[in-house]
């Protein structure tokens, strides 16, 4: 294939994958970080239940489970497309207007909560409860202050 030939193939395909994401139904995307947030409450509760003493601690489970969030972490922010907030979507969901009205805030709290995330994932692979402890706060703190902003 000569040079040509590749660039039109990669342009073409970039092409695509731009037309694709721009035409995510707001429903799916709604339904999509709707998913992935079922999929954090299933791993975070657990693992709030061992750092509250609720449940025995099984450093292995907590491990998983934290590795499962880092990863989780990564995928709900492409899922916050225009439109699909509370009041501007007739489906149901808690995310408010204000996600759209101050994205830079809303994303760099993502950030944070990836980058914490990732953190605890980290301490839990030590099993040290004393270091997992700070790192599952930190988790739970980024969560508040989104939920405390931008969740109804």
């Amino acid at each position: 294939m000569n040079l040509i030939t590749r660039t039109a193939v990669l342009a073409a395909l970039m092409a695509s994958s731009t037309l694709t994401l721009a035409e995510v139904k707001v429903s799916d995307a709604v339904e999509y970080r709707q998913g992935i947030y079922k999929a954090v409450r299933w791993n975070f509760g657990p693992m709030g239940d061992m750092v509250k003493g609720k449940q025995e601690f099984n450093a292995d489970e907590f491990s998983r489970r934290a590795a499962n969030l880092a990863a989780l972490s990564k995928m709900p922010l492409e899922g916050f497309v225009a439109g699909s907030y509370n009041g501007t979507y007739s489906g149901s969901t808690d995310a408010l207007p204000a996600i759209e009205k101050d994205w830079e805030t809303f994303a760099g709290i993502m950030s944070d909560f990836e980058t914490n995330a990732a953190a605890l994932a980290e301490a839990a692979s030590a099993g040290d409860m004393d270091a997992i402890r700070p790192a599952f706060m930190s988790v739970a703190k980024t969560c508040k202050s989104c939920h405390d902003k931008f969740k109804d």
